[in-house]
């Protein structure tokens, strides 16, 4: 056998197993060299047995090559193995535990069944595990890497997570650069049984007309939009009168690093007064208009357990002149003002879920005339300090809550200071799914032109329910009050609304609206006190 050891070498051949050619036929005529082999098997098996270990002392790895394939390292014995060997391993004789050779010669191996060569190396079986993504680097602060998208996610407690619902009639928008364009168009007709909301006004028809635009930044970190937002209502009733409102806004979000955040917002809104209206001080001929301008700023950080923020606002009144009945015109130039306050708010989180935080403020109001059309000084100063909790329960409940106290100061001494108790909030509650409610409260201060008189103080709360029936149906209901309670003993007013609508999608860009909403005022004056019922339909298309 030792002679035949080059040439068993240089074939290229397999061995085969030995249970495999202990099947075969023995014949010369079917297997040159059987005998041989029979023999080379029974040599094989004493060789085995006489160097057999222990079942203590045998590697798990050391199997006998008769009875089991070789496992590569690294490897479970599932799927295909690599060969990592050249070929040379496989021609190559093998050899009994003592070192003597148990292969045949390449003659004796002819017409042996040939082992398939092996394929390219497959999954053996195993997971992969999921790779992080790579943490998006903001490209103007390097310092830093963070993964958090255009605008904050709101944190989410485990279990109560939102639960993603596909909606087939939400806008596309249209791709601007890194931007996208969102537009809403709405147009309905409708009827008022007091169509002027004053006492003892008469019904008529309206029609109006609302367009929304807005441009909203797809970037990667940080986050920008513009909105623009317009209304206008034209009565019907014999007056033709024209009833506009307008607003105008951009916002700018700055994700800094280690959880610093900024914002700025420059915001317009076009609003008009009723002719009616207790703020103005001649009769007037028709509605007269105001323009607000503000402009906030403000630096933050929330990534902590110990939260804190500033803000700073500055926010410009002017008001436009009264048309008078008789044709001509007065002036409201003592109203023009101009406010400034600042902020500062610290939280701290108790829970994920629960955020308590406590805010002072203070701020200036500077008026264009150092003294009104009555001789009062009303430049003021304002101090305001709340207390309150920051919710966030998930898709539950979300929003904040606070109380506290507000005073104004006016600098001419005959002015009483305006003060009061301060209730604030927003809530958006789903107790079902598909079922949103929206609750709010808010206390603001309006000021007077009275002589005298330091103003009113307004308190207010609506509650907004919209219920998704289908994919095509959305139903809301809302309901309101506000309270007006001037400071120097005047008669009160309570404003009461409740209203209901509807939307049903055709498809993604046309839907049918209608709505229906009953406005009632309260007052100890008959002349503030009216009731009114209004109806509209009509149709809203979106991109």
């Amino acid at each position: 056998m030792k002679s035949d050891l080059p040439n068993l070498l240089a074939a290229p051949r397999r061995i085969q197993p030995a249970r495999r050619m202990a099947g075969w036929p023995v014949s010369g005529a079917l297997y040159p060299g059987g005998l041989a082999v029979l023999a080379l098997v029974a040599s094989i098996s004493h060789a085995s047995a006489q160097t057999a270990i222990t079942p203590r002392q045998q590697p798990d790895s050391i199997t006998s090559p008769a009875s089991a394939p070789i496992l590569l390292r690294g490897t479970t014995g599932s799927g295909s193995q690599q060969t990592v060997f050249s070929g040379s391993l496989s021609t190559s004789s093998e050899t009994s535990a003592d070192g003597q050779e148990t292969s045949g010669s390449s003659s004796d191996l002819e017409g042996a069944e040939e082992i398939p060569a092996p394929r390219p190396r497959q999954e053996q079986g195993r997971a992969r595990r999921v790779q992080p993504e790579p943490a998006i680097v903001d490209p103007l602060v390097t310092t830093t890497s963070s993964s958090r998208s255009n605008i904050r996610q709101p944190k989410e407690q485990d279990g109560t997570g939102a639960v993603t619902r596909d909606d087939p009639f939400e806008p596309l928008g249209l791709r601007i650069g890194s931007w996208r364009a969102f537009g809403t168009l709405e147009q309905t007709a409708g009827y008022s049984d007091n169509i002027d909301g004053a006492a003892g006004g008469d019904g008529g028809a309206f029609s109006r007309t609302d367009v929304s635009l807005s441009l909203q930044s797809d970037w990667a970190r940080h986050a920008a939009r513009i909105d623009a937002d317009g209304t206008v209502q034209q009565n019907h009733d014999g007056s033709d009168e024209i009833i506009p409102e307008a607003s105008l806004s951009g916002e700018l979000t700055l994700d800094l690093v280690d959880g610093w955040q900024t914002n700025t917002r420059l915001a317009y809104e076009y609003d008009t007064e009723s002719a009616s209206s207790t703020a103005i001080t001649a009769p007037a001929a028709s509605r007269t208009g105001f323009h607000t301008t503000t402009a906030t700023a403000s630096i933050s950080r929330t990534d902590r357990k110990l939260q804190f923020s500033l803000r700073g606002l500055a926010q410009r009144s002017d008001h436009e002149r009264i048309e008078l009945e008789d044709g001509s015109t007065a002036s409201q130039d003592d109203r023009n003002n101009t406010l400034y306050t600042a902020t500062a708010r610290a939280g701290y989180e108790a829970t994920p879920a629960l955020t308590p935080f406590v805010e002072v403020e203070g701020g200036i109001r500077r008026y264009d005339e150092e003294v009104d059309r009555n001789g009062d000084d009303r430049n003021s100063t304002i101090l305001a300090a709340r207390g309150g909790v920051e919710l966030d329960i998930g898709e539950k409940l979300t929003g904040e809550v606070s109380a506290g106290y507000r005073v104004e100061d006016y600098a001419d001494p005959d002015l009483a200071n305006l003060e009061a108790l301060t209730l604030d909030g927003s809530l958006s509650w789903s107790p079902y799914r598909d079922t949103t409610v929206s609750l709010s409260a808010n206390t603001s201060f309006s000021g007077a032109t009275t002589a005298g008189d330091n103003g009113s103080v307004i308190r207010g709360a609506n509650i907004e329910i919209e219920r998704r029936a289908n994919d095509r149906l959305t139903l809301t209901a809302n309901g309101g009050v506000q309270h007006t309670a001037p400071d120097n003993g005047d008669a009160t007013q309570t404003l009461w609304t409740a209203g209901a609508g509807f939307s049903y999608w055709l498809n993604r860009f046309i839907a049918i609206t209608g709505s229906v909403e009953h406005t009632n005022q309260q007052s100890e004056s008959s002349s503030l006190t009216y009731e009114a019922t209004a109806v509209r339909a009509g149709i809203r298309l979106q991109r």
